[in-house]
């Protein structure tokens, strides 16, 4: 059995964790201050001000991490698994905010500015106003991805069309935080997407796909009759959009007969979705003063409400995403493992996710993913994670590939070790949840 490598830690500089203990979380914080005296209630604003200002002092002071208090834990009782990890890390050494374990940490950040929230009973999302004003940014690609997705054939598919068009939308939901519109095939009949255009566009997006199971996972969706597939959100506003739109692909092909939607119940890592978030974007779908009027936005605002209105597209949150575990303990989740036993199939979009699935461990870059997932490779959870890589660890690749995508890296004129954390690489691995299949 392959032993557990030990976590990536803030004090590595070979690590993404060393700046962004130093540099990202910092500048995150200072502009959460900023951003308060818009957002935060005025009986409470300069309390939470207070409060963020706190937590940027430690980080930048590399201070002692704190537990939570019991206040804070009879307002979130989940912060009690945050104490006892602490607790359980602090045995192998003290942990402050720019040596500690860097996913551990960034949990424990964002769980600080909720309890901050409860605290206040201040009921704010603090980045709300940055991921608003990043989604009007993307004005042009939503409107483009809306017309791709209104214009999809529907007619009955045999099943090589059906697997182009999966490919397709699993692409542009891979890739959804990059607002590429190189990523749409040209158009959206079944021709279209089977032509050279087509087949040249999803070449060039392949391309930079290093780990590529996307056939495995075709072929766990078609075992079964249609039924439910699940996906694991990541980030709110285009990456969101991307993902209504593989929902909308997914119910109006009947590849599946409904989509469960998997949101934060906190404001978690900036830009994540919560459940208010879906409903912000379909307001401003048909919002002219947040988006040029559209017919094309307005159609698939209105096929989103249909689906919602069904039943066929349901928007879930549990506090077991927002927790510090890694994945592998999902199955203690009880209530949420057995719901997700339903699924066909269930996807993990975007870094964050990738690394509560792989533990964010110092795997070797030829691990197996399956190997790095732990438990839940046989959990009889059919996984797959679609993540663009923005972080360190990344297993499954071929011997040598990894030093292959750091010399192009270095030649593009950067650090070479530091291609993991770029963006310009993805993955696309899969797990049927019974280890005795791979």
């Amino acid at each position: 059995m392959t032993a557990v490598p030990d976590y990536y830690y803030n004090d590595d500089p070979k690590s993404f964790g060393y700046s962004t203990a130093r540099s990202r979380w910092p500048k995150i914080l200072t502009q959460a201050i900023a951003d308060a005296e818009s957002v935060v209630g005025a009986p409470v604003r300069a309390a939470y001000i207070a409060g963020l200002e706190s937590i940027l002092d430690q980080i930048n002071a590399d201070a002692t991490v704190a537990p939570f208090t019991d206040a804070d834990v009879a307002a979130n009782p989940s912060l009690a698994t945050y104490n006892h990890s602490l607790a359980s890390l602090n045995r192998q050494r003290q942990l402050t905010w720019q040596t500690g374990p860097w996913l551990y940490l960034e949990c424990h950040l964002y769980a600080m500015i909720e309890a901050l929230n409860l605290r206040l009973h201040a009921n704010v999302d603090i980045f709300s106003r940055l991921k608003d004003s990043t989604f009007r940014q993307s004005a042009a690609g939503v409107a483009e991805l809306a017309k791709h997705v209104n214009h999809l054939d529907t007619a009955p598919l045999d099943d090589d069309a059906l697997a182009l068009v999966f490919r397709e939308f699993i692409d542009i939901s891979l890739w959804g935080n990059a607002t590429d519109l190189s990523l749409l095939a040209g158009g959206t009949t079944i021709d279209e997407i089977k032509s050279l255009q087509g087949k040249q566009v999803r070449k060039q997006n392949e391309q930079n796909i290093l780990v590529n199971d996307i056939d495995a996972v075709w072929r766990q969706v078609r075992s079964k009759p249609p039924g439910r597939i699940d996906i694991v959100l990541d980030n709110s506003g285009f990456e969101l959009l991307a993902d209504l739109c593989l929902s909308v692909c997914l119910l109006s092909t009947n590849i599946a007969t409904e989509v469960h939607l998997h949101c934060k119940e906190i404001p978690w890592f900036v830009s994540d979705t919560m459940p208010k978030d879906v409903d912000s974007l379909l307001h401003q779908l048909g919002d002219a003063d947040f988006f040029p009027p559209d017919p094309e936005l307005t159609t698939l605002q209105h096929t989103l409400r249909q689906y919602l209105d069904r039943g066929q597209l349901k928007v879930d949150h549990h506090p077991f995403w927002t927790l510090d575990l890694s994945f592998w303990h999902l199955p203690e989740a009880n209530d949420l493992y057995e719901d997700l036993l339903e699924s066909n199939l269930i996807i993990f979009k975007g870094d964050l996710n990738y690394r509560k699935l792989t533990g964010d461990r110092h795997w070797d870059p030829t691990t197996p993913f399956t190997t790095a997932i732990q438990q839940l490779a046989s959990s009889k959870l059919p996984v797959v994670a679609l993540r663009t890589c923005k972080a360190d660890v990344v297993v499954g690749l071929a011997p040598g590939q990894w030093q292959e995508i750091a010399n192009k890296y270095t030649a593009m004129g950067h650090d070479g070790h530091f291609w993991v954390a770029s963006g310009k690489w993805a993955v696309i691995e899969f797990s049927p949840g019974d280890a005795n299949k791979v």
